[in-house]
């Protein structure tokens, strides 16, 4: 199946894009949407390491490629630059994959989205397709995608359909009545607090980004993410100049490997929420003690009954 077209957000890390992009070039998408930000005017690296990064890209469009450039000239910040960048990438090509820099995708990951983007493309409460899965395998022996409330951008795919519903301003957050029809929609407190927080800090001004706002989109909409069954994503950010996952902060995902898709994927037999999945990947996901992931991962790859026992709805 032909790549779907892919969006690539990068700002000023030529050294992380020399292998993310490279997952691209192999892939060779006929249409490739560039978003990157300019330099920040207090940081005087930045006019330099914007510019390797661009001319890097140049360097390598070397296959038949539409390719178009939303380059910023002055600096946007994370979340107005990325927001506005996929709102323009999106209502262009109408759907699309999306690999931010530091994202190396698994060489699967790219006909996993081309089959599920044209399968569910016109089914409204199917939200996005994700490849990360910090499970690492859910379940090894089923080939199914997952159904799932818990949303991921590290390496995703959508279409224009759920993105202009895409709410940038959290409307309605501050109404006690929304959190908790969201909670209840989401049905794991764990999960449900640890995006609260997030959104509260969005909502408030504390936090510059843009995808808490995607995650509230799929709550408020009560639409699902595809989720592949084995992890099909490493990220690669996990450094000092990195704005989210700074080197420094604990955490057993930046040595989560991927693995290939065990053959073909088929779609999940009812797009309901999967019950195990929802439970058991937040709390490997927020958890930093190392027994308790490994527990989790063994009872998804080795115990399916007694887990669908515990985490039943």
């Amino acid at each position: 199946m032909p790549c779907p077209p892919i969006i690539y957000i990068f700002f000023n890390r030529p050294e992380l894009m020399r292998q993310s992009f490279a997952a691209i070039r192999a892939a060779r998408p006929a249409r490739l949407y560039l978003i990157a930000d300019g330099p920040r005017p207090l940081n005087p690296a930045d006019a330099e390491r914007c510019a390797a990064a661009r001319a890097y890209i140049e360097s390598q469009l070397d296959w038949p490629c539409e390719v178009t450039r939303d380059y910023s000239e002055v600096n946007l910040g994370c979340g107005r630059r990325i927001r506005s960048g996929l709102t323009a990438a999106f209502a262009l090509l109408g759907e699309a994959i999306v690999i931010e820099d530091d994202i190396l995708p698994h060489p699967d990951f790219f006909p996993f989205c081309a089959g599920f983007l044209a399968r569910y493309r016109n089914q409204p409460e199917v939200h996005s397709i994700c490849g990360f899965n910090p499970v690492g395998k859910f379940f090894p022996d089923e080939r199914q995608c997952i159904p799932s409330r818990v949303n991921s951008i590290w390496g995703w795919a959508s279409w224009q359909r759920a993105w202009q519903s895409y709410r940038s301003d959290f409307a309605g957050w501050d109404d006690p009545s929304t959190r908790e029809a969201l909670r209840a929609f989401i049905c794991n407190d764990l999960h449900f607090q640890n995006e609260a927080l997030g959104f509260d800090k969005v909502f408030s001004g504390q936090l510059d980004t843009w995808d808490y706002q995607w995650t509230y989109t799929l709550f408020v909409d009560r639409r699902v993410a595809l989720v592949s069954p084995v992890n099909l994503i490493t990220n690669l950010g996990f450094l000092p100049d990195a704005t989210h996952t700074t080197h420094d902060k604990p955490s057993h995902l930046r040595t989560l490997r991927s693995y290939p898709l065990p053959g073909k994927i088929e779609g999940p037999a009812s797009l309901d929420p999967d019950p195990v999945y929802d439970h058991v990947a937040p709390l490997i996901a927020q958890t930093a003690s190392i027994p308790k992931i490994a527990a989790l991962r063994t009872l998804c790859r080795s115990y399916r009954p007694l887990a669908r026992r515990l985490f039943r709805k």
